[in-house]
């Protein structure tokens, strides 16, 4: 089979022959149609998962993926050949198969799900890390009707979605964007698009809520400083959960803000919580460009260096 590899960390990808890989007990086997592209997918080449994952090379890049189940191992009951799925198809013991190939292996008990119908594979795999780490933020903070939330790094795969879904939930979002961004935002939900090049990004929050918001979703800042200083848009009492540092939570406890690292699973019940949601029509997916799995290079170079509305996915079948 075709497949995107790396043969050690920090190398270039390239593609190569692979011989396709064979299910074992509860696991299956799944003819892939497309993968999303996270920036995990960069991070795993780097080498930033070998204490969890130790890669096994050639490596295949890739988590997120759809396509058609071809075998299934034995033990398994829930998928039969001919089935449409999608999922986020974590790595068990080492870092070996990935989504950037003709087939992957997973479990059967792990990420995966039913495709939406009314979703092609370009389109499913484009859901499944984004919009379920989304999901579980807006469920750790406890988003409710009448917060209002501001949301830093909103243009991108996660915040795409986490700006849906929280306006879903009945909240006020402000979401940080580029000027030419901002229509872009505020078309998924957003009540207020806020650049952040220009100008102090907590004065202008507290402009639009001088008492403070409720709770910050924050998917972009890199450094514990600036998280803190994003930290002063909150009211007494607010949330604060990032997806990227530890937030100084010790410090920011004695502020009365409650500020954690997110902490989460990927899984089928969170996958099916997001099919409901696209398939009902209230969550849309924006795919920013489609790649031929040829051009995965390129694919990780843009969600690694350039600027990204929604998700980047590759075409393989």
């Amino acid at each position: 089979m075709r497949a995107i590899t790396i043969d050690a960390y920090k190398t270039q990808p390239h593609l190569q022959e692979m011989p396709r890989p064979q299910p074992g007990a509860g696991e299956i086997l799944i003819r892939l149609h497309a993968a999303g592209v996270n920036a995990m997918d960069w991070r795993a080449r780097d080498g930033t998962y070998q204490q969890w994952w130790p890669a096994e090379f050639p490596a295949v890049l890739g988590f997120d993926g759809a396509g058609v189940v071809e075998q299934a191992g034995p033990g398994v009951s829930a998928f039969q050949p001919g089935d449409d799925v999608f999922g986020q198809f974590m790595p068990q013991r080492v870092l070996h198969w990935g989504t950037y190939a003709d087939y992957v292996v997973t479990s059967a008990s792990g990420a995966v799900a039913p495709k939406p119908i009314s979703l092609d594979y370009l389109e499913a795999a484009a859901l499944p890390m984004p919009a379920q780490v989304a999901l579980a933020c807006l469920d750790a903070l406890e988003i409710g009707s009448g917060e209002t939330v501001l949301i830093v790094g909103a243009t991108g795969g996660i915040g795409t979605y986490a700006i849906q879904m929280a306006a879903l939930r009945g909240a006020r979002v402000l979401a940080t964007a580029r000027p030419e961004a901002a229509n872009y935002v505020t078309s998924l939900g957003a009540a207020q698009a806020l650049d952040y090049t220009q100008g102090d990004l907590v004065s202008a929050v507290h402009t639009l809520s001088p008492e403070g918001v409720d709770a910050v979703l924050d998917v972009a800042t890199r450094d514990p400083a600036g998280l803190s200083h994003i930290s002063q848009v909150l009211r007494a009492g607010g949330r604060l959960l990032t997806t990227i540092v530890t937030a100084e939570a010790p410090r920011l406890a004695e502020q009365g803000i409650n500020a954690a690292l997110l902490s989460w699973q990927p899984s089928a019940e969170l996958l099916g919580r997001i099919t409901r949601l696209v398939d009902a029509g209230q969550l849309k997916v924006v795919i920013d460009h489609i790649y031929p799995l040829e051009q995965a290079v390129e694919a990780l170079e843009q969600v690694e260096h350039g600027r990204v509305r929604g998700k980047v996915v590759l075409r393989i079948a």
